[in-house]
């Protein structure tokens, strides 16, 4: 790798709702769990990545051409979980 040549992590996590979910979920509560997730990486950024200069969150959709992607499947809950 040549001297200064940007290097970048990326790290993606997705939340899948089950199609047979009914809740409404409106896109303040969205907004605030994703200010919780960016407030808690960014708590840890510098005990975990000590050689890290900036943190960039991004919020965006996407159409991939390309996809090489692990789902994990997250235990039953009475919030994720269809009555």
């Amino acid at each position: 790798m040549a001297d200064g040549t940007p290097r970048v992590l990326r790290i993606s996590f997705e939340f899948h709702i089950d199609r047979a979910l009914k809740k409404n979920i409106q896109y303040g509560r969205i907004d605030r769990a994703l200010e919780a997730i960016t407030q808690r990486v960014l708590g840890m950024a510098e005990t975990v990545f000590p050689w890290a200069s900036k943190v960039t969150v991004r919020k965006q959709w996407l159409y991939n051409w390309t996809d090489e992607t692990e789902t994990h499947t997250l235990p039953s809950t009475g919030e994720n979980t269809p009555a």
